[in-house]
């Protein structure tokens, strides 16, 4: 049987994409970035909430790499991490004994 290797798109990676993507103009705001992806304007913001996360957290998470070898981190876990100092610990804890 044929092994499956499987890659994940970095979710820090993929908000400085729509980030620039909206700075450079290339489409005209979330809105019309929205559009030309094909998802709601909600998925465009909670991708780019991810931006808000605190230096050190987006800093570790690209270190990472684009695409991730495995789910080290997901877009929904990060996204707590805006509201909970401590699952923001814990995250950060998880990185780095993964790039050890």
């Amino acid at each position: 049987m044929k092994s499956v290797n499987h890659s994940y798109q970095n979710p820090i990676c993929l908000a400085k994409q729509y980030r620039h993507l909206i700075d450079s103009g290339e489409v005209k705001n979330q809105t019309d970035l929205a559009q030309k992806l094909g998802v709601s304007k909600i998925r465009v913001c909670q991708v780019l909430s991810l931006l808000k996360l605190n230096d050190e957290l987006v800093e570790a998470v690209e270190k990472i790499g684009d695409p991730m070898p495995t789910r080290i981190v997901t877009e929904r876990i990060l996204r707590k991490c805006l509201y909970s100092p401590e699952i923001c610990k814990a995250i950060l804890s998880r990185i780095s004994n993964f790039l050890k």
